[in-house]
């Protein structure tokens, strides 16, 4: 966890002091067009923009749409993608209310959420999006330092894609061990994206790729266009990064 000390931190630590579960760093490495950055965008909506200069194809199109949904998503209107020449963070408030549904604000609205009487916890997240070619791996070791959870995403219509996970994973034990000598582990989450593509026969399944990830991780089938396995994703997301806390005491 983050010790993060300013106003916006302070001002939830005061309101909610039970509910306020602290700073948490999300580090979300993958594949060039696995499918990071439409992760983002797919989950915050307008609350994200890419600081991406390079695209493939137009912009996506986002608009955030929380008309009967349990958490606020932003619905890709164009199937386009983007591609991340650096690195794009983004910093929100994760809201878990009573009735057990998610909601995403913005940092600035801190104080606005102090008013609400329906809030069960507040998380405070900064993600981390790193850019997928090859030239910029070394960015993804420097961003994995202090990473609270992990989250892999992977191109399920490539198996280079697939083969890299293995390489994440190391610096994911790297870090482990550099941090606190193994004794804690890094919860880490895998998407295999593009789920979409399933009936084009091109997909290639969970239960094609488990032997070669392995069974210890927690791992979902996503879509950025369908908004597919997100849900599951973010409640996981959520557990794992409580069951860190309690294992570390």
């Amino acid at each position: 966890m983050i010790r993060a000390t300013g106003r916006i931190t302070r001002v939830l630590k005061h309101s909610f002091p039970r509910g306020f579960k602290g700073v948490y760093k999300i580090n979300i490495v993958g594949s060039t067009g696995s499918g990071k950055t439409s992760f983002l965008k797919c989950l915050l909506g307008d609350l994200f923009e890419a600081h991406s200069e390079e695209k493939r194809r137009s912009k996506v199109e986002n608009t955030v749409d929380s008309t009967h949904t349990w958490f606020r998503v932003g619905n890709t209107a164009k199937t386009d993608s983007t591609t991340t020449v650096s690195l794009n963070t983004a910093g929100i408030l994760l809201v878990r209310t009573f009735f057990n549904s998610i909601e995403f604000y913005p940092v600035n609205m801190a104080e606005e959420l102090i008013l609400r009487d329906d809030i069960e916890e507040i998380y405070q997240l900064i993600f981390f999006d790193n850019a997928g070619q090859e030239r910029f791996d070394f960015m993804s070791e420097i961003t994995m330092r202090g990473s609270d959870a992990i989250i892999i995403l992977v191109d399920g219509t490539n198996m280079s894609s697939v083969g890299k996970v293995s390489y994440f994973l190391e610096l994911v034990r790297e870090e482990e061990y550099r941090s606190n000598d193994g004794a804690n582990r890094i919860p880490v989450l895998i998407m295999l994206n593009k789920s979409d593509l399933a009936e084009h026969g091109v997909y290639i399944g969970l239960e094609s790729i488990k032997h070669i990830i392995g069974q210890e991780y927690d791992l979902y089938e996503t879509s950025m266009k369908t908004s597919e396995g997100v849900e599951d994703s973010i409640r996981g997301l959520i557990y794992k990064l409580e069951e860190s806390v309690l294992e570390k005491g």
